[in-house]
């Protein structure tokens, strides 16, 4: 079979074909392609077959570009047949149509005679079947794809069937579109591939995607007894359970009266606390309502400030007003220093010594507050030319834009402090370990259709490293809607990304864990596909979120071995062992 690949180096290219009577060529038509030998078509310079014929004055003909080579080797060229030898006048060559005509209607065979192509058509028709011919090596039709396979037209079928890479093939268990080269993968993944059961009941052939629900039927399966909650230990099949549940009663039952007597005691203190926090509540309320009272009386004493300085009319002079200003423009680079110091320091204790900073500058601004009371005191004096008024309302303007810096800093501070928060719940070895609280409310706010997502908070594969979240829909996602969890993995976009390898590469694991015994963690492992672009470096916030819609069914998930107090636990663990970088 005619294959070739120039994979190792060959330079195989395809067929050119040049079209019949071009202008220029070289020499005329090798005259063992035509089916009869057309010895009146002779050319007398190459003893080829005419090509774009010309006709000498005296009659003799060569292709064209016999002919100029003529013209070109002599000043006086003349006619190269021997009984002739006549010169040649440029002026009198003219072009012999009737001869062309007649060479192109002269039948030849295929230029692949000698592979098998038995063909005989028109010279002027030779580009056209040699555009169809079977024999001519052709490039397989995936090249763009990276197919570098050229192969004679009459095997592409099957090349295509048998060797193409690129070729799309259906997986015999979902009959979904695959190349050759992604179908292997696909089927260790595929979710209608057939299984046995781990527990060798002898049951086989089970759909992937319904191998959980068989393992929750199926007789072998170990189960927990009933009374687990109230302290029984014993495990075993559907058959040993229920003699064990009719043997063991007495014992369970002493387990339910124990059970019984702690939450007694539990009553009791959960009371005792409620006392408590109700005492609390009472004196917070009174303390809630004194400051509420002091809080009326200081807007009132602000209200009377602020009238008395409309009305102050004070002998203080530019100087003193200029040290005040320069007083707060201090305060005022004081709070951009402490603002470039929250967002270079990371750790709880510089946050802390960084709110002692504003309470300083807070402390500054109280202390020109109480010089203006001072000034306020002063003996009234009314300045002749009028500038004192216009100096105080300056100065009442200035205290003002510093309680609004003051105010906007207190904001950025409370953002600062949130996002410090994230940073010391951040991981920075690749694996993140999610806490999902609330469950019950959660999955109703996804079937309600209100919040069909949650992300989680973000993780790291090193400090500098890629920066990446995990995303769960409770009540699953295309595919899994309404029968699974779907979970997926997202990167993000982070501040050392120009310093990374793109695409990200490294192996993502997604676990559910097992919450009763720590043994039947579900999981799911994939590499990511290079050529998504869920691992290209993100250019927005987050690229698009790429994982396992049908996670775990519905019915394994809200089950007490993974859904505990109310709480679900979500792993997800990044390789980084061939990570380098910064």
């Amino acid at each position: 079979m005619a294959f070739t690949s120039l994979s190792q180096g060959a330079s195989l290219q395809s067929v050119q074909i040049t079209p019949p009577g071009s202008i220029g060529d070289e020499e005329g038509y090798d005259p063992n392609i035509f089916v009869t030998s057309p010895t009146n078509y002779i050319c007398h310079e190459c003893q080829k077959v005419l090509r774009s014929p010309r006709q000498l004055e005296c009659g003799h003909r060569y292709c064209n570009n016999c002919c100029e080579k003529l013209l070109s080797q002599s000043d006086t060229p003349v006619c190269q047949v021997e009984d002739c030898k006549e010169p040649i006048d440029r002026k009198e060559i003219v072009r012999d149509h009737a001869a062309r005509r007649d060479i192109m209607l002269l039948p030849v065979f295929c230029e692949f005679r000698n592979k098998g192509c038995n063909t005989k058509v028109k010279l002027n028709s030779l580009q056209n079947h040699l555009q169809e011919c079977d024999f001519t090596v052709i490039d397989c039709i995936h090249k763009k794809m990276g197919c570098t396979f050229q192969v004679e037209r009459r095997f592409l079928v099957e090349h295509l069937a048998s060797q193409c890479l690129y070729s799309t093939v259906k997986c015999k268990h979902c009959e979904e579109q695959f190349s050759k080269d992604e179908l292997d993968e696909h089927i260790r993944r595929c979710p209608q591939a057939p299984e046995s059961c781990p527990n060798g009941c002898g049951v086989k052939d089970i759909p992937r995607i319904k191998l959980e629900e068989h393992i929750l039927e199926c007789p072998l399966q170990q189960r927990e007894c009933s009374f687990r909650g109230y302290g029984c230990t014993y495990k075993g099949h559907v058959t040993d359970i229920q003699h064990h549940l009719n043997t063991a009663s007495s014992e369970h039952m002493q387990m339910i009266l124990k059970s019984h007597e702690k939450l007694g005691l539990k009553h009791a203190e959960l009371d005792r606390k409620y006392s408590e926090l109700y005492n609390q509540k009472s004196i917070v309320d009174n303390k809630f309502k004194q400051q509420l009272e002091e809080l009326q009386e200081i807007r009132q004493k602000n209200m009377k400030l602020e009238e008395r300085i409309k009305d102050l009319h004070v002998g203080i002079s530019i100087t003193e007003a200029n040290k005040i200003f320069k007083t707060l423009a201090t305060q005022n680079d004081k709070i951009i220093k402490l603002e470039h110091d929250l967002k270079e320091k990371a750790l709880k204790t510089d946050v802390e010594k960084n709110r002692t900073l504003v309470y300083a500058v807070q402390e500054s601004c109280a202390e020109l507050k109480t010089r203006m009371d001072q000034i306020e005191r002063r003996p009234m004096v009314r300045s002749s030319n009028g500038a004192n008024s216009k100096d105080v309302d300056e100065l009442r303007k200035q205290l003002a834009q510093v309680g609004t810096q003051l105010g906007l800093h207190d904001v950025r501070l409370a953002e600062q402090n949130l996002h410090f928060q994230v940073l010391e719940t951040a991981c920075y070895d690749g694996i993140l370990i999610w806490k999902i609280k609330d469950f019950a409310r959660r999955k109703r706010e996804a079937l309600s259709g209100r919040t069909l997502s949650l992300y989680s908070q973000p993780f790291y594969t090193s400090k500098y490293g890629y920066k990446m979240c995990a995303r769960v829909y409770l009540n699953g996602d295309g595919m899994g809607k309404g029968t699974h969890m779907s979970l997926f993995f997202v990167v993000m976009k982070g501040d050392y990304d120009s310093l990374l390898q793109w695409p990200f590469r490294q192996k993502v694991t997604l676990v559910l864990l097992d919450q009763a015994t720590g043994r039947r963690n579900l999981s799911d492992t994939f590499r990511p596909d290079p050529t998504s672009s869920s691992f290209k470096q993100p250019t927005d916030d987050m690229n698009v979120a790429s994982g396992c819609p049908l996670f775990v069914s519905q019915s394994v998930l809200e089950t007490p071995t993974y859904i505990k107090n109310d709480t679900l636990y979500i792993k997800v663990a990044v390789d980084t062992s061939d990570l380098y970088g910064p």
